[in-house]
């Protein structure tokens, strides 16, 4: 069986917070109601997955939508904003932990992994990874890279730490128990057609060729 993994950010209004650029990946309450329900309704919801970047406060209402539909997602914290205001709190991480969801890192500082030196690499991954794993009060397994950006130094440091999966923001299907899993990044101005395409992943013989190739250059060469 193949999964849709489908990546969102934001629930509900941006707080002031957040950059102009990064608004756009953020769906209403309403909006990330409806596709719920379009996919209870349209698809097999055991093909999908969810996950969320950043850590927003909004990501204990969406898991409580979620659990509503008898799902879960995976929820990905930057460590650097822990506690700070429209944030998660290690209260929340642990009230997501008893959801049944899974929590993974981020990061620290949401920042490019790939011009990280190996000091900052140390602390965006490892010591952000140990600050995440005392709040929550549990080992944090997963990880999602910031942007979606990696080479292959980023995913040789990955595996060197020893995360069970990796998440990218590649695109495309994936197989469940793959080691990387490629996620579909959703925003509030998708038209249909491309939604339609993501959700019931008739992508076509050249996009998947491309995805592929682009994936395995960034894996494996440079």
């Amino acid at each position: 069986m193949s999964l849709i993994v489908l990546n969102f950010h934001g629930i509900g209004e941006p707080h002031a917070g957040v950059p102009m650029d990064e608004r756009p990946y953020w769906l209403s309450q309403d909006l990330f109601c409806d596709l719920l329900d379009r996919i209870a309704a349209e698809y097999d919801p055991q093909e999908f997955a969810y996950t969320f970047d950043d850590g927003n406060a909004s990501d204990i209402l969406a898991a409580e939508m979620l659990a509503e539909r008898g799902a879960a997602g995976r929820f990905f914290v930057l460590a650097g904003r822990l506690g700070d205001e429209h944030y998660l709190s290690g209260t929340d991480l642990r009230q997501l932990k008893e959801m049944g969801m899974i929590v993974g890192l981020h990061g620290r500082s949401h920042v490019d992994w790939r011009a990280c030196d190996d000091t900052d690499m140390h602390v965006e991954i490892d010591v952000a990874r140990s600050d995440l794993e005392a709040a929550l009060g549990a080992r944090i397994d997963e990880v999602a890279i910031p942007f979606g950006r990696y080479n292959r130094r980023v995913i040789a440091k990955l595996w060197q730490a020893r995360f069970e999966r990796i998440h990218t923001s590649d695109g495309g299907l994936t197989i469940p128990e793959a080691k990387v899993w490629n996620r579909n990044t959703l925003r509030n101005d998708m038209d249909e057609a491309v939604l339609h395409k993501t959700l019931s992943g008739q992508w076509s013989r050249a996009q998947n060729l491309k995805r592929a190739v682009r994936s395995m250059m960034k894996r494996h060469v440079f």
